[in-house]
């Protein structure tokens, strides 16, 4: 076995200052690392040479070992020195896999920190270390995951708790953990046409049954059978315009009260207590957090929204709105046409 040379350690701390992470984030991350990770987290190689790892399994295998027998273990260790060889041959190959598959997560977590470090918001938020309970399950559940898509699931919900502590429940991680790879896809293609929680189906169209089924025994689809629809609210201008109003998050449409709208159109749009509705699947509480680690396509899909609106209600006037953050005015920043 050589010596580490200096050159290649690298300090998970240098690298995410290095990277512009914020105070409390990189606090954060380094409370995951030092967890996992040990002393690798102050000085990591890479790749991590292979003897010495085998070398820290081997100790940590024979201390579980010794844990879990107790003082049985101890007199066995007396009167059969070979018991523990036999015991660790038996125990290594689990306890390397395990280690190996947080390895490769927390690769792909630091990775991504250096992509996306968190906002200000984030940095100025939340405690400097995660919550022990979060560690203790989501180690459970690394330590099983061999397969690559599974390994960046893994690692995304790491970094958005990090940036957002509180983000994943023992309940969302269970849910998670629980998702075949059927499951998984289905769940990530209704969610490219995901606003905050409900899923239009003006875009999404009726799923099949085999899609709601799947969702809705996985705790991520509300039971679709109740109608479940998105009222407009009324809101007035500065102007003193009145306009039916639908928010989603920071982005909203917004249709001018006057506008001549049909009573019923399909999938598009239904008049609910006299309030123009737009017909929708409901994501669960836990659907929710999950869709935060997904690639978010609001943008396009309320967009797309829109041109299906103004193609059932043309000649209405339909503006889409943003606003900066929660509680802050709207702007009206694009009219949308038929064009």
């Amino acid at each position: 076995m050589g010596d580490i040379k200096p050159t290649e350690e690298i300090s998970v701390s240098t690298e995410l200052t290095e990277t512009g992470i914020k105070a409390s984030i990189k606090s954060r991350a380094l409370s995951a690392w030092d967890r996992y990770w040990g002393s690798r987290a102050d000085k990591r190689r890479s790749p991590i040479d292979a003897e010495i790892a085998e070398i820290n399994a081997i100790a940590n295998a024979r201390v579980k070992i010794i844990d879990v027998l107790g003082d049985l273990g101890v007199d066995k260790l007396k009167h059969d020195p070979s018991f523990a060889n036999r015991a660790v041959d038996a125990f290594l190959p689990s306890l390397l896999r395990r280690q190996q598959n947080k390895d490769a997560i927390l690769d792909i977590a630091l990775e991504d920190l250096r992509h996306n470090p968190g906002t200000d918001g984030q940095a100025n938020e939340g405690p400097q270390k995660l919550d022990d309970g979060f560690l203790d399950r989501f180690e459970r559940y690394a330590e099983d995951a061999t397969d690559e898509q599974v390994r960046e699931r893994w690692a995304k919900v790491l970094t958005s708790e990090i940036r957002k502590p509180g983000t994943f429940s023992i309940k969302v991680l269970r849910v998670i953990d629980e998702m075949d790879s059927d499951t998984a896809r289905a769940f990530e293609n209704v969610c490219q046409n995901r606003l905050t929680n409900v899923l239009p189906k003006a875009l999404t169209d009726e799923l099949s049954f085999a899609t709601r089924y799947l969702l809705t025994t996985s705790e991520l689809l509300l039971e679709p059978g109740f109608g479940q629809v998105r009222k407009a609210a009324v809101v007035t201008d500065f102007d003193s315009n009145d306009w039916w109003f639908w928010p989603f998050g920071s982005i909203a449409l917004a249709m001018r009260k006057t506008a001549n709208l049909p009573p019923h159109m399909a999938n598009v749009l239904h008049i609910a207590e006299d309030k123009p509705a737009l017909p929708t699947y409901v994501l669960t509480d836990v659907a929710q957090r999950i869709a935060s680690i997904l690639p978010d396509h609001s943008n396009d899909t309320i967009r797309a929204l829109a041109k299906k609106l103004i193609a059932v209600a043309p000649g209405s006037e339909l503006h889409l709105c943003f606003r900066e953050t929660e509680g802050a005015d709207w702007d009206f920043v694009e009219q949308i046409t038929n064009e």
